[in-house]
């Protein structure tokens, strides 16, 4: 099964017919990302399952650009309940989908695979479910991100929630067992036949262009990249551009009508960990606000491309009604003002990616404005101690997974004061919190989700504030 095959057929069972040219885009991108043999040279090596599986997933984002990033990141999820609970004993997505396509009896057992794309405020997450009947029984195996640790060990399959999806909305490709038993039947067929390559090799040609150009970016055979996209107006290069800091080189991509500012770093051949490479691009960041006296703020990304690959502009979400329907009054009490202005200050902390001024805004929506008496424990600590296992049933399994490896075993309330209102909001020789730093930036953003929680609880439950546009009543306690 040649690339070229594989593309006809997945297009003939995917794709939206007389869009063949979006196929092909998909298949580009897919190599750009190192899933499928790259070059006119290669061609005519055959795929393998695991390649195959990697093409399925390509044709999971409706936009034809995004089939390599997406690929990726489905094909790592981890099955939960590890091995014992996946597919034929696999660990991840891609080896799931790569077993069913090399045996019948995989491909017999297969009711459904589902992949979900879930639309953040932070970013898009990514889900997948697969449901089969092995003998006699039907079972559900689910895949999340290999971040979710204690989602990972045996039995968790047992409690998790499979039907749960955590946005309010996700898009979802479903395939059946009919697509896999075409897809293996094809494969086989064109395995036995084993015959020679045919294309007018058209679709290579701007990609042997852009060979040469990521080859004068750095991108080297062993290459591993890492994408963050950047918030900033700090001057910028009008090309793509190889820099050198600090004894290490990164390719810094300019903002387009598509892309965002952005940089790419090589973690193989740079010999660094996604962690250092973080830290050294904010202390590289921080030199040019300093120099230019402007903003920059390091956003999220990705990491695992053979080249450096720009980042997508990534549109804030809005909403609009054709009908505005708003009839609400002015709170009269100050202090719930106060309070409404910190929270919105949050928000906007989140958005611009400063997560330490997140942090400590949401923080001052919560803290307590009289002080304890001598010998008493700080009032705001005693709230946090009392509503957190009430707040915490809202917030996603995973980051309650991440907020308690954080904390290490300290008591949430002094964690939240100490570790994260105190670390942020002053230079505290006890509660250090370097901004630059990679691990600590990671750690705030868990916490900020933890601390944004108990921001709206304490409004909706201290002042019984309305969340609707359309009534100053309460809808719920």
């Amino acid at each position: 099964m040649y690339a070229r095959h594989l593309a006809d057929i997945l297009h003939r069972e995917l794709a939206e017919p007389g869009k063949f040219e979006d196929t092909l885009k998909r298949f580009e991108t897919l190599r750009g990302y190192g899933l499928l043999p790259r070059g006119r040279e290669r061609a005519g090596v055959r795929l393998s399952d695991e390649q195959a599986a990697s093409a399925v997933l390509g044709f999971v984002p409706t936009l034809p650009s995004w089939a390599g990033h997406v690929s990726l990141v489905l094909g790592g999820l981890c099955a939960v309940g590890g091995p014992a609970a996946s597919v034929r004993g696999t660990k991840t997505l891609l080896a799931s989908i790569a077993a069913v396509l090399a045996s019948d009896e995989a491909c017999g057992s297969v009711i459904t695979f589902s992949f979900s794309i879930a639309r953040k405020q932070n970013g898009d997450e990514h889900y997948a479910k697969a449901v089969v009947e092995e003998g006699g029984e039907r079972r559900t195996i689910s895949y999340v991100s290999d971040m979710a640790v204690t989602l990972l060990r045996e039995g968790a399959e047992q409690g998790y929630d499979h039907d749960r999806i955590h946005a309010p909305s996700a898009r979802q490709l479903v395939l059946g067992r009919e697509f896999f038993n075409r897809l293996r039947r094809d494969v086989a067929i064109s395995r036995h036949l084993d015959l020679p390559l045919k294309t007018d090799w058209q679709e290579y040609e701007t990609e042997e262009e852009r060979d040469d150009f990521h080859h004068r970016l750095g991108a080297r055979r062993n290459s591993r990249f890492m994408n963050l996209g950047i918030d900033t107006q700090v001057t910028w290069p009008k090309e793509p551009t190889r820099t050198q800091f600090a004894g290490h080189h990164f390719v810094m991509f300019p903002r387009t009508k598509e892309n965002s500012h952005s940089i790419s770093i090589d973690l193989a051949n740079e010999r660094l960990s996604a962690e250092a490479a973080r830290t050294l691009l904010n202390r590289f960041l921080s030199l040019l606000s300093w120099c230019d006296d402007r903003y920059a703020a390091l956003g999220d990304g990705w990491s695992g491309n053979p080249v450096p690959v720009p980042v997508r502009r990534s549109e804030g979400g809005f909403s609009t009604t054709p009908d505005w329907v708003f009839n609400r009054s002015l709170p009269e009490n100050l202090e719930l003002l106060q309070r409404l202005a910190y929270y919105r200050e949050g928000l906007n902390a989140r958005q611009a990616g400063l997560v330490t001024f997140e942090v400590l805004s949401f923080f001052k929506v919560f803290e307590k404005r009289s002080s304890s008496k001598r010998g008493e424990q700080n009032l705001t600590k005693l709230w946090i101690k009392d509503v957190f296992t009430k707040v915490s049933a809202s917030l996603r399994r995973e980051v309650l997974v991440r907020f308690d490896s954080d904390r290490k075993g300290k008591d949430i309330e002094k964690y939240v004061f100490d570790n994260c209102r105190v670390a942020t909001a002053h230079a505290s020789e006890c509660f250090p919190s370097d901004a630059d730093a990679s691990p600590e930036i990671q750690r705030l953003y868990s916490a900020a989700e933890v601390i944004h929680a108990l921001a709206r609880h304490f409004i909706l439950t201290e002042y019984k504030l309305s969340d609707t546009y359309y009534s100053d009543e309460p809808t719920c306690d």
